[in-house]
């Protein structure tokens, strides 16, 4: 499903005042579920009248919410709101010139877009959208950030979240095929632009079994490394893996963990299972699941320290 970034539609209607409020917000979050209007005005060093104002204007254009049941009126940051601060931010650091209003990419948690640097370098800027109806269950794939937190927003969990990816990438860019990282701001993360496919993107005859056995062969081996470093990717399937003309490339890092995490055997093993199964399925590759799951545990017990078998 192709959709528009609603932030770029907003973004040239807005003037510096306009960012001031939104930051106001968004840091009042910390203390506020519905952030106070005169909290906002003071923050933005304006008057109530002036602040009621403009938040009417952010709020026509979805990146504020308001709420006046509570016993006063207070705002919240919509995830455009987020959104609009992100590229901002990233704008104002020279990592994006621009960026395109259609999607590229959708996930379980995230819409990519490609967008440009001020060089005119293509690059890929990946936007976490955590919440809504799947909520429940994307705390579930997340539930490392939750620990220890209460009354912790969405938005926060968002951030979080693409610091998580960004720190995954950065370690292992040298070593593996994965994305190289650039920058991150809140809850959007840059990274390079690879010209290529999802591997699940593919139809049937696009690939033939010989082809699906080496590509199989490419990702096992680059993953074997990840883990020997110390990664589990933990959400391994064909919609991760990318095709280029370079090789096969392993994305979507938002779930790893360590491999001292002590979930992290089970998930490898299902990493490993849900691979095999899909290129069996799609492709009439086999493997021997016994045999490549000896040298994926062996490389778990190595990054671990482990010297016996326990």
């Amino acid at each position: 499903m192709v959709s528009k970034l609603l932030a770029l539609e907003a973004y040239p209607n807005l003037r510096d005042l306009d960012f001031r409020i939104l930051r106001g917000v968004e840091l009042n979050m910390r203390r506020h579920r519905w952030v106070p209007l005169e909290d906002i005005a003071r923050f933005a060093r304006v008057d109530v009248e002036t602040a009621s104002f403009r938040l009417g204007k952010l709020d026509d254009l979805s990146l504020v919410r308001r709420r006046s049941d509570i016993g006063y009126i207070g705002y919240q940051l919509t995830i455009h709101g987020y959104d609009v601060l992100a590229i901002r931010a990233l704008a104002k650091k020279g990592v994006v010139e621009a960026i395109s209003t259609t999607q590229i990419g959708v996930g379980k948690d995230a819409d990519v877009y490609v967008g440009i640097t001020p060089s005119g370098e293509r690059i890929a800027v990946k936007f976490n959208r955590i919440g809504g109806r799947t909520a429940s269950r994307k705390a579930t794939y997340h539930r490392e950030v939750f620990a220890d937190k209460r009354h912790t927003s969405w938005l926060y969990v968002s951030r979080l979240i693409a610091k998580k990816e960004y720190e995954a990438l950065t370690l292992l860019s040298p070593i593996a095929r994965v994305p190289r990282p650039i920058a991150w701001n809140r809850h959007v993360l840059v990274m390079e632009f690879v010209e290529g496919r999802e591997l699940a993107e593919l139809r049937e005859g696009e690939l033939s079994r010989e082809e699906a056995a080496k590509v199989l062969d490419d990702v096992l081996k680059e993953y074997l490394k990840i883990v020997e470093f110390g990664i589990v990717h933990s959400d391994m399937s064909e919609f991760n893996i990318v095709l280029s003309g370079d090789g096969v490339l392993i994305i979507d890092w938002a779930q790893h963990v360590t491999t001292v995490s002590p979930e992290s055997y089970e998930l490898l093993k299902r990493d490993i299972t849900v691979l095999l199964n899909a290129f069996r399925r799609r492709w009439g590759v086999k493997r021997d699941f016994d045999k490549i799951w000896k040298d994926f545990e062996m490389a778990w017990r190595k990054s671990r320290g482990d010297r016996d078998g326990d």
